[in-house]
């Protein structure tokens, strides 16, 4: 009798074990962006990167495994849920189905997706800038005229905030190549590829720091941006830093602005 009321209450908890992956995979998909959203104080969502998302439900997956295989009784119970039997009952059916046909069909279309080829914006689309908004147009470098000594020092500081906030992006040499790169349908841009950053004048990366993504007109849609703005993150001097920084790390210059003669 005590082995039956066992047998029954571990055939309730394989159905929780699926739940519970269900449950996992909603914090990871939708919680943690709101988590981390609030925890840095933005006010858009921070989504977790596709690579970590495989990385943390192949955890859960594990978890529940070994679990499940801690006692003979469980392994018994579960394989007994995927074969027909005189108790069967709704939720084992559910269940069946789940397992039999959804969860395959489901690492089919994983598959698939991840290997078939897609469209994607020609190379120029991405490295073809916006027109500058107006009121980015007068903004000088304050650090430029500044003695050397000190343009190196903001330099220095530049570099470290780049590699503290930028490098997960774009990279420890700023070449695109940052432990987040893989997980966005299109990977940032190689700021060492001379017709990235050192063809656009220097209060450029000011806009595309401060107002992000989100910022950029309807013509750039082709970009698919997903970088935050960091206006709320960082002064205007570190900013200046930053891009400063930026170009020493990627070993590139900003293009000149052009004079006009009267």
């Amino acid at each position: 009798m005590k082995e039956e009321s066992t047998k029954t209450k571990n055939k309730y908890l394989m159905a929780w074990y699926f739940l519970t992956i269900i449950i996992f995979y909603g914090v990871f998909k939708f919680g943690f962006p709101v988590i981390w959203m609030k925890i840095m104080g933005r006010d858009t969502l921070l989504p977790t990167p596709s690579t970590l998302m495989a990385w943390y439900m192949i955890m859960v997956v594990v978890c529940i495994t070994v679990y499940i295989t801690t006692s003979d009784l469980k392994i018994k119970c579960f394989v007994s849920l995927l074969v027909n039997n005189k108790s069967n009952s709704v939720l084992q059916s559910i269940i069946r189905i789940v397992i039999l046909v959804i969860f395959p069909l489901w690492i089919g279309w994983m598959t698939f997706s991840s290997t078939s080829s897609s469209v994607a914006s020609p190379t120029e689309l991405r490295i073809q800038h916006p027109t500058l908004p107006q009121k980015f147009e007068s903004l000088v470098n304050p650090f430029r005229h500044e003695s050397e000594e000190k343009q190196l020092i903001a330099i220095e500081e530049g570099k470290i905030l780049f590699q503290q906030n930028c490098r997960p992006c774009h990279g420890s040499k700023a070449d695109g190549e940052g432990p987040w790169s893989n997980t966005f349908r299109l990977k940032p841009a190689n700021f060492r590829d001379p017709g990235t950053i050192g063809t656009i004048v220097e209060n450029y990366p000011v806009w595309r720091i401060q107002k992000g993504g989100p910022g950029l007109p309807d013509e750039a849609t082709p970009w698919d941006s997903t970088m935050p703005p960091w206006e709320p993150d960082f002064t205007e001097d570190q900013i200046w830093k930053i891009i400063m920084g930026e170009y020493v790390t990627a070993d590139v210059s900003p293009r000149e602005p052009e004079v006009l003669h009267e």
